[in-house]
């Protein structure tokens, strides 16, 4: 009677299977991810926005008019991460501060995210709606 040795290990086919499944789920997690970071990055510049907006209102009321483009530091329109740049248009009765998508954000479905004195707020060249980009 002939002994077996029990096998160790993996076989090429096992191996092959398990790789195979890994890259199925990969495959189907990829582009929930590049969404999510998407929405992080398109939140990262609504923030950015809004704090902008702030220190206008802020200069507004010590100065009694908003303060023209020229005059807004640019530490003010720093946003975490390259991938919008701000910038503000103003008078002496009105702003508006924009968050243009740049890079890989570039493609990004809200276009430029935009925002004024009056708290409006809207995209420009999106393929959804203000509500939909602002709220999400």
């Amino acid at each position: 009677m002939k002994k077996t040795h029990p096998s160790r290990g993996l076989t090429l086919i096992e191996l092959l299977v398990a790789l195979a499944c890994v890259a199925l789920l990969a495959s189907m997690a990829w582009p929930s991810y590049q969404s999510l970071m998407a929405r992080s990055q398109r939140a990262q510049a609504r923030a950015a926005l809004l704090h902008a907006a702030h220190w206008m209102e802020r200069a507004a009321s010590a100065n009694g008019s908003y303060p023209l483009a020229a005059d807004v530091p640019a530490s003010v329109l720093q946003i975490d991460g390259q991938l919008y740049k701000l910038t503000v248009t103003s008078t002496v009765k009105s702003y508006t501060l924009s968050a243009t998508p740049l890079g890989t954000q570039a493609a990004d479905a809200c276009g430029v995210l935009t925002l004024n004195q009056l708290g409006e707020r809207s995209v420009q060249g999106a393929s959804q709606t203000a509500a939909q980009c602002w709220s999400r």
